[in-house]
């Protein structure tokens, strides 16, 4: 993706807030004329829910679960507080300066509770708390600040762009929550069978106490089990989006090969999927008398089939503004061993002739 696309994190409010803050209530971006302004105040609401997470962890017996929520809310509240600085006007230079600010607080939150996930163990909490107190004041009062203007050619110029963004940056999410539940599970999992070996050896009040501890993990292992399954479905629905919307955009740096297990029977192969206007090269990878499976070409994102006369099927990967980028990623995809791959055209959805395009 291209190094403009990168600084537009346009992340959607993730049901992901299963993990206890479902009930909270957040703007909707559509009610905002002053994009920078909405995305300010979503980023102090989220830092917000990480703040009163950091604050529980110093009470609560399980402050793991807690260390968790917080630092995915946080790293959400900054996603927002990007999108903030992109969508601010030049003239907002006071909005931008606190901004930034709140982006250096944020940081140094995520640094904390990356520290506590690491060492098991609380590390300066009221450092962490006074650095999300601080970045919640500051998103506020920044949203006050910003001007109404907008950087509007540039906002229409990368629309798809900014849309694949979101998708992608939703996607990341979801994988980074589904990790922290799996991690979370296994810990779970190695504390329960601890703590079941001990049983054998206490009586009375300990036993109890190990009883009913054992209890409390089974049911917080049940709802894990139902939060990782919610977020697996949510996960598909986003690739499945993903793999379409991906192909309309004409960029080099979106291609890989290196992208494994991204297609699957959940997350197949995009037919026929629409094209891009005007002058697109792509790189066909073969053509086969019957559909493959997904991992036959595991790694090579992105990528779509064409289905000829209801026969044949023609595999094609990438979608490229130039036929010199389109050679630079041919190279690739001959390194992993298909080296009858070649390069291909396209114009307004058309296949056209190399000769044709390059006189174009």
């Amino acid at each position: 993706m291209s190094t403009a696309v990168f600084k537009i994190i346009f992340c959607v409010i993730i049901t992901l807030f299963s993990i206890g803050i479902a009930k909270a209530q957040f703007i909707s971006i559509a009610d905002y004329d002053n994009k920078a302004q909405a995305y300010a105040i979503l980023s102090a609401q989220y830092t917000k829910l990480a703040y009163l997470q950091a604050r529980k962890m110093e009470f609560n017996n399980n402050p793991q679960a807690y260390c968790d929520t917080g630092r995915v809310s946080n790293l959400i509240a900054l996603e927002y507080a990007d999108s903030a600085l992109y969508f601010a006007h030049d003239s907002s230079k006071k909005a931008i300066e606190i901004m930034c600010r709140v982006i250096n607080y944020q940081h140094k939150a995520n640094e904390f509770f990356t520290h506590f996930s690491n060492k098991k163990r609380l590390f300066n909490q009221k450092s962490l708390v006074f650095a999300l107190g601080n970045a919640i004041d500051d998103a506020y009062l920044a949203s006050l600040l910003f001007d109404d203007q907008e950087n509007e050619e540039e906002i229409i110029a990368e629309s798809k762009e900014r849309q694949i963004t979101r998708i992608e940056t939703d996607e990341f999410s979801f994988m980074t929550i589904k990790e922290i539940y799996g991690n979370r599970l296994t810990e779970l999992s190695n504390e329960i069978n601890a703590l079941k070996k001990q049983k054998s050896t206490k009586t009375g009040d300990e036993l109890v106490i190990i009883e009913n501890t054992i209890e409390q993990l089974k049911e917080e292992e049940k709802k894990l089990k139902e939060k990782i399954a919610t977020s697996s479905d949510k996960l598909l629905t986003i690739q499945s989006e993903l793999s379409e919307e991906i192909l309309k955009i004409v960029d080099e740096a979106i291609f890989t090969t290196e992208k494994t297990g991204f297609y699957n029977e959940q997350v197949p192969v995009p037919k026929n999927p629409e094209m891009p206007e005007g002058l697109v090269f792509r790189i066909q990878i073969g053509f086969f008398k019957k559909e493959l499976p997904e991992e036959h070409f595991d790694g090579i994102f992105p990528l779509a089939s064409e289905q000829i006369d209801n026969t044949y099927f023609r595999y094609i990967a990438g979608s490229f503004p130039t036929y010199e980028a389109a050679k630079r990623s041919l190279q690739k995809i001959n390194d992993k061993g298909y080296s009858d791959a070649f390069i291909v055209a396209y114009f307004n959805g058309k296949k056209i002739s190399i000769s044709e395009a390059l006189s174009k």
